[in-house]
């Protein structure tokens, strides 16, 4: 989910390649200065939230402009970090999951 304060209409291949590239650093481990998709500066930061047992969300968040965007995971992603745990999007993910209409059901372990 994106949001911004308007930016010029990107080709959406463009957009995929840009949050591709957001995912691809994080599977490095590389969680700070990253290349913000929409206004170019080297200000996004990677956050996790895990609001549930078997639930795990990457954010990216740019501190320059208004992008911030979000990517749920099936199961633990192997660049998770305690460390940056965020617990307002922890606690803000925790309440989509509350509100929405469709429920997940727990994942059972084979």
């Amino acid at each position: 989910m994106e949001r911004s304060d308007k930016p010029p209409l990107q080709h959406s291949d463009e957009r995929i390649s840009g949050y591709l590239h957001l995912m691809n650093e994080a599977l490095a481990g590389r969680f700070d200065d990253l290349q913000c998709p929409t206004c170019r500066q080297q200000a996004v930061s990677v956050w996790f939230t895990h609001p549930t047992v078997d639930r795990y969300f990457t954010w990216f968040i740019c501190a320059d402009c208004r992008f911030h965007t979000w990517a749920e995971h099936a199961e633990k992603p192997p660049f998770f970090s305690e460390d940056r745990v965020s617990t307002e999007l922890q606690e803000q993910d925790l309440a989509m999951l509350k509100r929405s209409r469709f429920k997940m059901p727990p994942q059972r372990k084979m």
